[in-house]
């Protein structure tokens, strides 16, 4: 009897126990995942100097001559300047927001509906399961290049439109991935179990499969928003993007910038280089943390 009750109160004591609270989860968490937060805290930056750039930028980023042509790294211009002695530090900073404009606008309309319309063909199968992925599939036999110039003679050159290109080539990107994780998840033991007790295949597709599938359109959206920024920085280098002069990443690492680059002056590609790499790193670790930490399967 004093072993059960020495156990009784243990019980109570544990159940008693106050739960850890929100910030001490939170270091618990970033203690775990330390690439996450490195990742969490460069798109935040990102963010922050895509909303505030312009205003905190040393020099004016389109402002011709403000230091000496081609000087190298100093006090004063910390990353040099370029040909036209434009601050490279300050088009760096201002950079951001157009980066940040296309593709989160890109992600939100296209990675965001291909992520449903795959989740949706994999639980319902049938003629919805035919009808995307045939759309899927024809559309992959489309080269990109060639809708991007589609819409920019029917629309024009504008943000809106490098918006729709990487929109609707995200569209179709991972609904094959996400259509054969659904797949897989309702035929699983719970699902059929929910359909027992008499749940709706609706309640079942919105309270049971989607949370389970979330982790991995978490990573497929983390990767599709540094796929975002790549594209927008190659169309601007190709001189199909933004218009010359602006801010831009994929701007200032072609034309004249490019040339003399070759001839010594490294610094012009290499800091808005190291700005693209540096963000579609920390999208991509910043995925695969929260997969980590949401997915029920990978939890300690």
């Amino acid at each position: 009897m004093a072993v059960r009750s020495r156990r009784l109160q243990a019980l109570d004591v544990g159940f008693l126990a106050p739960r850890p609270g929100v910030m001490r989860r939170m270091g618990r968490l970033a203690r775990q995942q330390p690439l996450g937060v490195f990742g969490l805290v460069v798109l935040a930056t990102f963010v922050v100097l895509g909303i505030f750039g312009p205003s905190i930028s040393p020099y004016d980023p389109r402002e011709l001559r403000v230091g000496p042509p081609l000087s190298e790294p100093s006090w004063d211009h910390p990353m040099g300047t370029n040909s036209l002695g434009q601050d490279v530090l300050s088009r760096v900073i201002a950079g951001a927001r157009i980066s940040l404009i296309i593709a989160s606008a890109a992600i939100f309309i296209g990675a965001t509906m291909g992520s449903f319309l795959g989740i949706l063909s994999g639980y319902y199968g049938r003629w919805v399961d035919y009808l995307v992925q045939r759309s899927g599939e024809a559309f992959a036999a489309f080269p990109g290049l060639i809708l991007f110039f589609m819409l920019r003679t029917a629309f024009g050159p504008s943000v809106k439109t490098i918006i729709a290109a990487i929109a609707i080539a995200a569209l179709f990107g991972g609904s094959r991935l996400l259509r054969s994780a659904t797949i897989v998840e309702r035929s699983k033991a719970y699902v059929e179990s929910a359909r027992a007790v008499g749940c709706s295949e609706h309640r079942i597709f919105i309270r049971h499969v989607i949370p389970n599938v979330l982790p991995l359109t978490v990573v497929l959206m983390s990767g599709a928003l540094g796929a975002a920024i790549l594209a927008e920085s190659t169309l601007a280098f190709l001189g199909l993007g933004v218009e010359p002069g602006t801010p831009s990443w994929g701007i200032d690492m072609s034309g004249q910038n490019l040339s003399f680059s070759r001839l010594g002056y490294w610094w012009m590609v290499v800091f808005p280089g190291m700005a693209i790499s540096l963000v579609v790193l920390a999208a991509n670790l910043l995925g695969d943390s929260l997969r980590d930490i949401w997915d029920p399967r990978l939890r300690r």
